[in-house]
């Protein structure tokens, strides 16, 4: 990267959806990052994109326009009483770790899902993974539990580390259920994205 690189965080697009699983896909070919075995489709990440942003924010990170990592939130539980927790997921390409755009990446999908209203936010990180745990306690997350040989993925049974970070100043009785995504006001959305772009302008 240089200096006159250009950068952005911003809404991913269904046309993200090939760019999206060229990052992914090493994950869950060649690690037990994602405990995820078969690989997804272009159609299938179109789809889960779709069905992610009717409630929760899906970003990407672009240099020069050129995709190099995603971040979303999902649904934790089916269940109503859980609607106020969302489980992340970030991905980068392999060349920009360590670059800043985890940091960019996660500082507007907080940003984004606090104006919504959400409470509890979870990471489930497949473990050893040094650096996960690291941006994830950067962001206040703490660790809650390990869940040991829950899948088995490239010949070894794998553990699961459960993370927690509870936003401050939600509460459920004053206002509600989270606001879907689609009707969370622009400006919000905007000032998240901005605000996470700078960081990686400034950063370099």
């Amino acid at each position: 990267m240089t200096n006159g690189d250009s950068f952005k965080i911003r809404m991913a697009l269904p046309k993200d959806a090939r760019a999206i699983l060229e990052i992914y896909a090493p994950y869950v070919r060649d690690t037990a990052i994602t405990l995820t075995s078969k690989m997804p489709t272009v159609d299938m990440i179109r789809k889960k994109m779709h069905l992610v942003k009717k409630n929760f924010p899906y970003l990407v990170c672009t240099v020069n326009d050129k995709v190099v990592g995603f971040a979303f939130a999902d649904r934790d539980r089916p269940h109503e009483a859980c609607c106020w927790n969302a489980e992340l997921s970030i991905y980068l390409d392999a060349g920009f770790h360590g670059r800043g755009m985890a940091k960019a990446l996660y500082t507007a999908l907080f940003q984004i899902l606090k104006a919504q209203g959400f409470c509890n936010l979870y990471a489930v990180i497949t473990v050893p993974n040094e650096a996960s745990i690291a941006l994830h306690k950067r962001f206040g997350f703490n660790e809650l539990a390990i869940h040991r040989g829950v899948g088995y993925k490239l010949g070894q049974w794998r553990d699961v580390l459960w993370m927690l970070c509870r936003i401050e100043g939600t509460d459920p009785e004053v206002h509600g259920p989270p606001t879907p995504l689609k009707k969370l006001r622009n400006n919000e959305i905007d000032t998240a994205l901005m605000m996470a772009t700078a960081l990686l302008v400034g950063s370099r």
